[in-house]
């Protein structure tokens, strides 16, 4: 299982690079500005859902800190800095697309 976390928001080219190799199992991780992807009705919010990953998570606090607070979508994770560093533990591999 890979974590790949994406830190920039579309139409920067991480995110799509990124969901041609996640795969079902993996897990993307939005980060800093990445944030932006999960906004709910997006256009990449829109590529997430349609990819083979089904494991989508962001961090809380960029979303807060980017004014982003109740506009991702609802299916969208939100986790904290320590359930990020589990996440890097527990995945064979961290992939970072910038």
């Amino acid at each position: 299982m890979v974590l790949h976390t994406v830190n920039k928001a579309a139409p920067h080219q991480a995110l799509q690079l990124c969901l041609r190799f996640a795969r079902e199992e993996d897990i993307i991780a939005l980060l800093e500005d990445g944030v932006c992807n999960g906004v709910s009705g997006s256009a990449a919010w829109c590529s997430l859902q349609a990819s083979a990953c089904k494991h989508i998570v962001a961090l809380d606090h960029d979303l807060r800190v980017r004014g982003l607070e109740g506009r991702h979508s609802s299916q969208l994770k939100l986790i904290d800095y320590p359930a990020l560093v589990a996440l890097c533990c527990e995945c064979d591999k961290v992939q970072s697309w910038f």
